[in-house]
């Protein structure tokens, strides 16, 4: 029984060591989309193509950095659907302005 105490005690400070961080990238997510959110309205059409080419390149780098680098396909599908959100929004508000 003791053995069965111990495993679910580990189990619990496993539980609570991977929890902590995903809740500070959950929380860092919903900070950034809202002022994504926010900022997008602000920015003019020449603003908006300015960030879409650097986020590009920006991502770009950064996918260049993983490419040694075992990643699960939801992390590289996550990775493209938001990217692609983000610029697929920066381009409809420069439509919209025009």
């Amino acid at each position: 029984m003791d053995d069965s105490n111990e495993e679910l005690s580990q189990m619990r400070k496993l539980l609570t060591a991977y929890t902590k961080p995903m809740g500070a990238l959950g929380a860092r997510a919903m900070v950034l989309g809202k002022f994504f959110d926010v900022a997008l309205p602000h920015l003019t059409t020449s603003q908006r193509c300015e960030i879409s080419r650097s986020f590009r390149h920006g991502i770009e780098d950064a996918m260049s950095l993983m490419d040694d680098v075992a990643l699960p396909a939801e992390y590289h599908s996550a990775l493209l659907e938001l990217t692609n959100a983000i610029l697929a929004a920066l381009v409809r508000g420069s439509a919209a302005r025009q």
